[in-house]
């Protein structure tokens, strides 16, 4: 029988001393000009084609999830920046997840959608429950749920055989509040599909007191996640937002219960790109990326730990 993911993730922060979760966003224009340069150069293009782009984006997913595991609770990637590129881009993301299963990737894909259009998302990410390893094997996924319970239906019977959702509740982008902060019956419409969301959850909590369903709450609404973590004390939330986005450490106790126990923690381009971010720009050349994401990677850890205590 199959661990409850939000206990196997738990046991895994445990395990790590870590809340930390290194985001892989490889971006062509982003990469390292060490990594692009040697691509072009190895494979004779003087623009990037669908081969410099492959090799380019798998050595750097490499040798980030090197550098960085030892202090990674779990990693993930973002599909877009492998879709972009078609193909060549999804090989590159199924060869990581494939080369990797000792790691939890939390596929960041944000589906959203009904019927049998929601199982084939279900399929690719997670196959039929004691069948054959799907293209995409990763062990959970961040999930749109704006559309109602039925987007989630397909994947209930992944949630009891060990696999995890993260639903877009509270988000980090500015025009969240557009729509996410408007009241209904003198709440926020986010405060309702976080119930929803727990109360759906509420099977799936496993022996850490936590729900193979969770939440995606954005760090720059601190106040919002207090709120959240209220209504639904059984959640783990995905925070993303924090350095870049506004975000701070600071609130990290916002997303937590009294123990700081029930989140983790979302670093892309700080950790990442963190040879050009503060306040590890100048200590690290760009060809000492990796160096500088493992660096930042067991900076985020201890400062998460020191404001929350080891998890």
């Amino acid at each position: 029988m199959p661990r409850n993911f939000a206990d196997v993730l738990t046991e895994r922060m445990h395990d790590r001393q870590s809340r930390v979760v290194v985001g892989l966003d490889p971006q062509w224009e982003e990469l390292p000009a060490s990594i692009r340069e040697q691509a072009l150069a190895d494979f004779g293009f003087e623009a990037p084609g669908p081969e410099t782009v492959e090799w380019a984006l798998r050595e750097y997913c490499e040798r980030i999830i090197e550098a960085t595991t030892p202090f990674a609770a779990a990693f993930k990637p973002q599909i877009a920046f492998f879709e972009r590129w078609g193909s060549h881009g999804l090989n590159v993301l199924q060869r990581v997840l494939e080369d990797h299963e000792g790691e939890l990737f939390i596929l960041d894909c944000k589906r959203g959608d009904i019927a049998n259009t929601s199982s084939a998302y279900a399929q690719a990410v997670f196959g039929e429950p004691g069948g054959a390893p799907p293209p995409l094997p990763c062990a959970a996924v961040t999930h749109n749920v704006y559309l109602g319970r039925d987007t989630l239906d397909p994947y209930f019977p992944h949630l009891a055989d060990g696999k995890g959702v993260f639903a877009l509740v509270r988000t980090s982008n500015p025009s969240a509040a557009d729509f996410q902060e408007l009241l209904i019956d003198g709440e926020p419409l986010y405060v309702h599909v976080a119930r929803k969301v727990a109360e759906w959850g509420a099977p799936y909590v496993g022996e850490c007191g936590f729900s193979a369903l969770g939440m995606v709450v954005g760090a720059t609404s601190p106040e919002a996640a207090s709120r959240l973590r209220r209504e639904a004390p059984h959640s783990l939330f995905l925070v993303p937002g924090i350095g870049v986005q506004g975000g701070r450490i600071s609130d990290a106790r916002a997303f937590c219960d009294e123990q700081g126990h029930g989140a983790v923690f979302n670093f892309s381009r700080g950790i990442s790109a963190a040879y050009r971010s503060e306040p590890f720009k100048g200590k690290f050349t760009e060809e000492q990326f990796s160096q500088a994401a493992r660096a930042a990677a067991e900076y985020y850890c201890g400062m998460l730990n020191a404001e929350l205590g080891a998890p």
